[in-house]
């Protein structure tokens, strides 16, 4: 197994935290969210493996990863979460990052097919009732 060379700084673990209110060091690994996740298919890492990326400090592999934009935000993991971490909720964090981050022109969109657009999801999420 290999370790990595770099972690995340306090700087960037307290950015996290100020975006989402949540922390993931709670986290047991009972894959509850991953089991609930609808686009598990179609991800690199599952839900219960970016919160253990998250909670080693690992925001690289996390931020590079194409699974960052393919959940849906449907929130089933988060509902799922014995205890209440919300991976929905870090998910839409770590975009929140790149997105400051990054130049918006440079950012590309993934289009794939089957897979709902996110502002859809979003909106359902908010209107459901």
């Amino acid at each position: 197994m290999r370790f990595p060379k770099k972690t995340a700084s306090r700087n960037e673990k307290e950015s996290l935290f100020y975006i989402t209110q949540k922390e993931v060091e709670d986290c047991y690994q009972c894959m509850k969210c991953s089991s609930g996740c609808p686009f598990i298919a179609q991800m690199d890492y599952k839900p219960h493996q970016m919160m253990l990326l998250t909670k080693l400090g690992l925001f690289d592999q996390v931020l590079q990863s194409e699974s960052l934009w393919v959940c849906a935000s449907c929130m089933t993991c988060s509902s799922r979460c014995p205890r209440d971490i919300e991976p929905a909720k870090i998910i839409e964090g770590f975009r929140a990052i790149v997105l400051r981050e990054k130049d918006h022109s440079k950012v590309q969109p993934i289009h794939k097919t089957g897979m709902p657009r996110q502002a859809l999801i979003a909106s359902m999420r908010k209107f459901r009732r």
